[in-house]
């Protein structure tokens, strides 16, 4: 932030160190929380509320959520970003969410999918539920610990083996075969948010832990997703009129619009860290909590600690897999046929998928799986993966529009949707406020050691006093990739804090 006063005629500009106001720093220390996402409001949220309020929230863009990002569309919301509470049991956006009857409902997606063919014919329902059990048990089997080489090579060394060997799948044909596997593989991609297995470790240290319970629960609520971060903060109506929790002045912590371009943790001249934003502004605190999203981390880490971050957390930022998976929302004039299942996943004939890839419609590749979306009923969603999800970004909303039409036509020709009204979608990769959609492991983290308790090491003073923590998804050690994973990263930081403290 700049200011100019005009002295003798001349203008002199002053460069403005915003400190955040203290009365005691020993008993309240300033502290700066970089990202309004999932993690930053987590921390920021425990921290104020157990007695450290001297927070400052820097937050890029102009919302709070981050990669919790609940948008108007169709008269309801769609979210762009994190879609369902994934599992029960272990998890903290469940545990939080479900004390307020309503709140949460089964997704109408369930786990499974129906299975299509690029000639219109679906797989029937006993097939897919054989191939697809078998392909989770390779997928979880502990053989997987045992194989020192990719994913990738793991699961389709198994697959073929098990079809080969087990007259159960006598009946499933060499085509049929090979169109699964390229499914599963794309939905595995999805899943993970990487462009191919073959990059991933079979035998992966830190490997995701599912919350036990229904992996697809929705949101009944105006709000979305998003008012995990109301009941997060004591902002939730319900909570406030329920449970004794502090409601958490957002609207004061946050400045909005300030991209973070330098973190001075060691050699300022007051043991300050100083925070500086690229409009010029300067912050000062006792500590720094990173929230940013890896994607950023990776791009910016360099320019973005003074000194370098320690190697230790340099190579965690290089060797942590940060992918990208995109959302596409087309509306309709009438409601989606009820002929259409929930949710649809697409096989390709070698032939079709060849032609496609001749056509201008040649980055629909990308779309793994079409969804109803809940509470929308003329809504309908895809998924999108890899490489060409994310040139997919740069094109044009009336090329999206037609190239999904044109699947629709391929897929399920034979129903009718009616006219697009409307086309929203997520361009995470483009997006220089995250580079991506979330965290997975991959053979660099396994060659290099690394993974998330590396990521989130806090860089300390000469007293060994954290001075700069480090929280979201990506730091999490066994729910990565999750809204409820770093919600907790955020609790932790601040846990960090508060022992020193309290």
């Amino acid at each position: 932030m700049k200011f100019h006063t005009a002295v003798g005629g001349m203008i002199v500009y002053l460069l403005a160190i915003i400190t955040v106001s203290t009365v005691n720093s020993a008993e309240n220390p300033r502290i700066i929380v970089i990202g309004a996402g999932a993690a930053g409001i987590a921390a920021a949220s425990r921290l104020y509320q157990r007695g450290l309020k001297n927070i400052t929230i820097l937050e890029a863009s102009h919302r709070i959520g981050g990669r919790v990002a609940t948008t108007p569309f169709a008269g309801g919301v769609v979210e762009l970003g994190a879609q369902w509470c994934h599992g029960e049991k272990g998890n903290v956006v469940y545990e939080l969410a479900s004390a307020y009857p309503g709140l949460l409902e089964p997704s109408i997606v369930t786990d499974g999918a129906t299975l299509v063919r690029s000639n219109g014919v679906r797989i029937d329902e006993s097939t897919v539920l054989k191939v697809s059990t078998m392909a989770n048990e390779i997928i979880t089997s502990v053989e997987r610990e045992d194989f020192a080489g990719s994913l990738g090579d793991f699961f389709t060394e198994r697959y073929w083996q098990t079809l080969q060997s087990d007259n159960e799948f006598s009946d499933i044909d060499r085509e049929l075969a090979e169109q699964f596997l390229v499914f599963y593989h794309n939905y595995e991609r999805g899943y993970a948010a990487y462009d191919t297995w073959f990059e991933v470790a079979a035998n992966e240290t830190d490997k995701y832990q599912e919350a036990e319970g229904n992996p697809t629960i929705a949101w009944n609520s105006e709000k979305g997703y998003s008012i995990i971060l109301d009941i997060v903060s004591g902002n939730y109506l319900a909570a406030m009129n329920t449970t004794p929790t502090t409601p958490v002045p957002l609207n004061q912590l946050v400045t909005f619009d300030k991209f973070v371009s330098n973190i001075q943790w060691d050699g300022t001249s007051n043991q300050q860290v100083r925070v500086t934003t690229d409009d010029g502004s300067q912050y000062e605190a006792e500590h720094v909590v990173v929230t940013v999203p890896l994607g950023v981390l990776k791009e910016n880490h360099q320019a973005m600690f003074t000194p370098a971050l320690p190697v230790i957390n340099q190579q965690a930022i290089t060797g942590i897999y940060f992918g990208t998976v995109n959302k596409i929302y087309l509306l309709f004039d009438k409601p989606i046929p009820e002929e259409l299942s929930t949710s649809l996943s697409l096989l390709w004939y070698k032939s079709d998928l060849e032609a496609l890839r001749r056509s201008k419609h040649a980055w629909t590749e990308a779309v793994s799986t079409l969804f109803r979306v809940d509470h929308q009923p003329n809504v309908l969603a895809a998924w999108l993966n890899g490489i060409e999800g994310r040139e997919a970004e740069l094109l044009p909303d009336d090329v999206i529009q037609a190239g999904l039409v044109h699947l629709l036509s391929i897929f399920v020709g034979n129903l009718n949707f009616g006219n697009v009204q409307g086309v929203l979608r997520s361009k995470w990769s483009s997006n220089r406020l995250f580079r991506g959609s979330y965290s997975s492991r991959s053979m660099t983290t396994e060659k290099l050691g690394t993974g998330a308790k590396y990521l989130s090491t806090p860089l300390t003073d000469a007293t060994n006093k954290p001075v700069v923590l480090f929280a979201g998804e990506a730091t999490s050690r066994f729910q990565y990739s999750t809204v409820h994973g770093a919600i907790e990263s955020g609790f932790r930081e601040a846990d960090r804090l508060l022992k020193l403290y309290q």
